[in-house]
């Protein structure tokens, strides 16, 4: 009996475990309706925290124009803290480096909103930093109709 239940969860598990399909140039998730850039870009261009608002607002990309920078739980999504000594993003992503990526989201706290988030990918972890002052990599995102 053990056994099966065993069996039942396992199985459970990953039948609902976040599946990401890499398509092209784009990852698509369809757990959570979203569909993330996923191109030579994501590993050459960097920008300050309001340029990376600015790239996604304006980028046109496989057909959508729609495009924004993830907030941090968007990015909480597609890191697998599993890898170990490797980069903790879901491994359908090809172009990401073990660097800071912007997210869109920004710190109020005894600083005015003059800090931004971005995902660590070598760590997984979210961390902050001054906006204008620093570029990291920009990461797109867009929902899924």
């Amino acid at each position: 009996m053990r056994l099966l239940i065993a069996f039942f969860i396992i199985f459970f598990s990953f039948s609902f475990a976040n599946k990401l399909v890499k398509s092209g140039d784009y990852v698509l998730d369809d757990a959570n309706r979203l569909m993330w850039q996923d191109s030579n870009d994501n590993v050459k261009i960097r920008l300050d925290h309001p340029g990376a608002l600015e790239y996604c607002k304006n980028l046109h990309f496989a057909g959508f124009s729609d495009w924004r920078l993830p907030n941090n739980e968007e990015y909480k999504m597609i890191i697998d803290k599993t890898r170990k000594n490797e980069i903790m993003i879901n491994p359908a992503f090809k172009y990401t480096l073990p660097e800071g990526y912007w997210t869109r989201d920004r710190t109020w706290n005894r600083n005015f909103g003059l800090y931004g988030y971005f995902v660590f990918f070598k760590s997984g972890a979210i961390y902050y930093q001054n906006r204008t002052l620093y570029k990291k990599f920009v990461r797109c995102v867009r929902t899924l109709k």
